[in-house]
């Protein structure tokens, strides 16, 4: 058994994941924006002595940017700014962190032959992108690269990032209700619903454009909660029909995460499996 552990610490929910038998031992806990680090820092520390062992090393994936054993900034979880790996092993094991979108592909990388080019974009309460070739991820010159949310296009409103465009959070602000009950409003067909579906995923359609023409992918894959909302990605894909060059589109794969559910974690664990 692989004495390793990912954390998956995202906008709504923190899931904590370890090997254990034949399965997982894991434990989900509600976060947002106002989630003070202490709260997380104390679940984990809680998780641990749940542990049949001491991990071997710990990987932390996190919404934002991340620089080296620091959080730098996190616009969904703002009060994560500061932390550091330290925090988080105190000296007991070595620690990882890493974007969370970073982690996902990581995670998809390893289910398809290593030299393929596997992209990741994950629509949660933000937009985001990671890039694997021959299972390298792509960093940039500060490990900052894939920040498709604050990417811009022009819309009648004038410039927008597509964060604000396609994001689940500004999705909920627009829609002004929670995500249990923007999903009632679309089971009731509610056109107002719809429209603001179909609107957001038509932006999101436009960023996998952009993706595919700027890193030719043979498998992108698509994730992230808001993804899930009915009526979304069928507007993204027809977005991506009519906007995206034929040999490009064609040349793509457009998939779903393998394991949607623990995509963040698993690659988190990957990342900490490789550093050691």
């Amino acid at each position: 058994m692989e004495q390793l552990v990912g954390i998956d610490i995202g906008g709504t929910k923190m899931l904590m994941c370890a090997p254990c038998g034949d399965g997982y031992r894991e434990r989900r806990i509600l976060t947002g924006r106002d989630c003070p680090p202490e709260r997380i820092l104390q679940q984990w520390e809680t998780f641990l002595q749940e542990l049949p062992y001491r991990p071997r090393g710990v990987g932390v994936a996190i919404p934002g940017l991340v620089d080296g054993n620091r959080v730098q900034l996190s616009d969904v979880l703002p009060l994560l700014a500061g932390v550091t790996t330290e925090d988080f092993g105190k000296g007991r094991f070595p620690v990882t962190f890493l974007n969370d979108v970073k982690a996902a592909v990581l995670a998809e990388a390893a289910q398809y032959p290593a030299d393929k080019t596997v992209a990741v974009i994950m629509s949660g309460t933000g937009i985001a992108l990671g890039v694997c070739q021959n299972r390298i991820p792509f960093e940039g010159g500060r490990g900052f690269a894939g920040e498709l949310g604050y990417s811009v296009t022009d819309t009648p409103d004038g410039i927008q990032p597509f964060c604000r465009l396609a994001g689940g959070a500004a999705l909920l602000k627009k829609a002004g209700c929670s995500p249990e009950e923007l999903w009632r409003r679309l089971q009731s067909e509610d056109k107002e619903a719809q429209g603001l579906i179909r609107e957001a995923g038509r932006y999101f359609g436009i960023a996998m454009t952009n993706v595919i023409h700027l890193f030719n992918p043979d498998v992108l894959v698509v994730g992230g909660s808001t993804a899930t909302y009915p009526g979304y990605l069928e507007a993204a894909q027809e977005a991506v029909n009519a906007y995206t060059l034929e040999d490009f589109r064609t040349s793509c794969l457009i998939a779903h995460p393998h394991d949607e559910k623990r995509i963040v974690a698993l690659g988190a664990m990957e990342h900490i499996r490789r550093v050691l």
